[in-house]
């Protein structure tokens, strides 16, 4: 089993300390720190710390964080050619539910500015889904959509998550989506994903 996942148009590698530099640049960016951190900054300390806890899910929960890079068209290796720019991050990290008692696995992604509205949040999300209910079996995804956040609500509803229980939303206004293993794999939803 390979960790390593290739769309149409991107290849997905975990995070590690390679990439420090490069998610450090990411993460710290103004649009993307106020989606993914609510603002706050990001230290090289904290770039370090989540690298080395999606190290440690991958070896003892078999998902985490992965690096986006793009595939220039009509490639055909699963690399990117050397030197192609990190341009964002999705995955699945564990968190405490705000329903359930116990930990839910959340999906979350950032993409560099310049790559939005380009279908490459939806399409890396797909394989990761893909990944969580297909290769490591998980029964449910879910997902925190910030209320300031309409495209993630709409990335959310084009991979077939739905809101998930309904009633007050998180305590910063948060709404909940989730998508169930038995749904996702009937929907046959992962058609950008490519062996």
């Amino acid at each position: 089993m390979s960790d390593t996942l290739r769309t149409m148009r991107l290849a997905l590698h975990p995070i590690g300390l390679r990439d420090r530099h490069a998610l450090l640049r990411h993460w710290t960016g103004p649009l993307v720190r106020r989606h993914l951190f609510d603002g706050a900054s990001i230290s090289p300390v904290q770039v370090t710390e989540i690298i080395e806890t999606s190290e440690r899910d991958f070896a003892t929960e078999g998902y985490g964080l992965w690096a986006l890079r793009p595939l220039p068209r009509g490639w055909r290796a699963a690399e990117p050619r050397p030197g192609a720019p990190l341009i964002g991050v999705a995955g699945l990290r564990g968190h405490e539910g705000p329903f359930d008692r116990g930990v839910d696995v959340e999906i979350l992604y950032s993409l560099e500015p310049d790559r939005w509205g380009q279908g490459l949040a939806a399409e890396a999300s797909r394989a990761v889904l893909d990944y969580a209910f297909g290769v490591v079996g998980l029964r449910r995804v879910t997902a925190e959509i910030d209320p300031a956040s309409a495209v993630s609500a709409e990335v959310a509803a084009s991979l077939g998550m739905r809101p998930w229980r309904s009633g007050a939303d998180g305590p910063d206004g948060a709404a909940y989506y989730a998508a169930d293993r038995s749904g996702w794999l009937g929907s046959r939803r992962g058609i950008d994903a490519v062996p």
